[in-house]
């Protein structure tokens, strides 16, 4: 049976677009004998050096191509049809970066490509990333449709995590933090791409990086597990210099990207201090 489906392309790293310009594209799929994708992008930086890969999840089905063009190429997959689809568009330099994406129905389809990003570069599949990609999809049905008609279904999953941390200290709870809010921060998870370098700098971890809209600064939100239990929650914002001075900060090494960082207990919910390996 013959079908038609259009995914739109968005943004997520703004370091692949022209400057001042923000990614978009689109991916039709055409589906009959076989599947026929289209794949049009537009105002994405091509001098910088690199592979471009389209990632695709019909259903359960997961596709990868390389992109010999970003206008208006065209390739061939066997027979896939779905109401859930995602595509991920990949910049893969020494590591495979997510730089936009799209989804029509369950958004956990965008989870199963992230692990998939993951395999570009070898790199080894988290705990976490594992979690990320079976969690339930917390937008289904006629929730996706009110959340796509108000905002950025992503960046609402910010919003409600900030409004659940708000209200764990306005009601002085004793409840353990991470429990009180779990729903909520593993909803940010499922939307934003995993954010590599900080993953490996620290075992049992997990990273997203989360770009602010309509501009170019970003930050990082992660969990760091000991003995299988979440014990620290990560805020960081990238370090443009050394000489910040905040008692709570705390200067963290890394390469690209060094970070100021702050530790959040999970259980106190208390800003702590990182005082061994985790």
């Amino acid at each position: 049976m013959y079908s038609k489906r259009i995914v739109i392309l968005r943004q997520t790293d703004s370091r692949f677009a022209v400057k001042g310009r923000e990614i978009c594209g689109v991916v039709k799929l055409e589906s009959d004998v076989r599947t026929q994708a289209t794949v049009s992008v537009s105002n994405v930086d091509v001098s910088v050096f690199g592979e471009w890969w389209l990632l695709l999840a019909i259903g359960d089905k997961v596709f990868s191509h390389r992109l010999e063009r970003l206008s208006g190429e065209s390739f061939s997959l066997p027979l896939a049809q779905s109401d859930n689809i995602g595509c991920l568009l990949i910049k893969r330099q020494e590591l495979a970066q997510e730089a936009a994406c799209g989804c029509i129905g369950s958004a956990e389809t965008l989870s199963l490509l992230r692990l998939k990003t993951a395999e570009l570069t070898g790199d080894e599949v988290t705990p976490y990333e594992q979690f990320v990609a079976a969690s339930q999809n917390f937008y289904q049905g006629n929730e996706v449709k009110k959340l796509r008609e108000k905002a950025d279904a992503r960046y609402k999953s910010v919003e409600e995590y900030s409004s659940a941390f708000e209200r764990y200290y306005a009601a002085n709870s004793q409840d353990n933090y991470y429990d009180s809010v779990q729903r909520e921060i593993c909803r940010v998870f499922l939307q934003f791409p995993p954010y590599y370098p900080l993953i490996r700098k620290y075992s049992q971890s997990f990273f997203v990086r989360i770009d602010f809209p309509s501009s170019e600064k970003y930050f990082v939100l992660g969990l760091l597990q000991q003995q299988g239990r979440v014990r620290y929650i990560c805020y960081g914002l990238p370090a443009e210099k050394k000489d910040f001075s905040d008692k709570d900060f705390v200067f963290v090494e890394n390469s690209p990207t060094p970070f100021w960082m702050l530790f959040q207990d999970a259980e106190t919910g208390q800003i702590t201090t990182l005082k061994q390996p985790v």
